[in-house]
């Protein structure tokens, strides 16, 4: 299963269909992307093997420059993709998929190297090497949707110190400056 309204939260078990659809989604984009270098990554919990999450595909298109991102921004928008541009704020312009009671997918376009790009690399690789850290996010997740079922802005700060600590260990090992 996938897709969620975009006010609620609800944290489903790990799903194998979550990497497949993911394949898909990254044949679309190829396609609509054709003509731009662009690379397309799997992140955010759904890419966690044995990870529970809300059913939501994260990706993330990174690209070069700014140029290219702000090329690529009215194609995904002409593809049917919701935009929001944030890139002022958070370094990214997000792409929604499907309408707002439920998106499937949220495509993060970013500069390669970029603060938040770097973030989603990094934080995906370190639970990927560090399995017992999986089940300490995920109780998290629970514990969290609980208590903010229909408000995502406080889940998504709930995780914030959790991400933090994770993001701080992963640059020291891996080498982020």
């Amino acid at each position: 299963m996938i897709g969620l309204n975009k006010n609620s939260v609800e944290v489903y078990p790990y799903d194998e269909v979550w990497p497949l659809e993911f394949k898909k989604e990254k044949k679309i984009l190829k396609k609509i992307l054709k003509y731009f270098d662009v690379q397309i990554e799997h992140v955010g919990s759904t890419s966690i093997p044995g990870l529970s999450a809300k059913p939501i595909i994260d990706i993330a298109i990174g690209v070069k420059d700014e140029k290219t991102l702000f090329e690529i921004e009215p194609i995904m928008a002409e593809a049917g993709y919701d935009i929001l541009n944030d890139y002022e704020i958070k370094g990214e312009i997000l792409a929604r998929k499907e309408p707002p009671e439920c998106r499937t997918h949220y495509i993060h376009m970013q500069l390669i190297g970029s603060e938040y790009w770097d973030e989603f690399m990094y934080f995906r690789r370190y639970l990927l090497d560090h399995t017992e850290e999986i089940k300490v996010y995920e109780n998290l997740k629970k514990e969290l949707s609980c208590k903010y079922a229909e408000e995502r802005k406080k889940y998504t700060a709930g995780k914030n110190e959790y991400i933090s600590s994770i993001l701080k260990k992963a640059y020291k090992l891996y080498g982020r400056k």
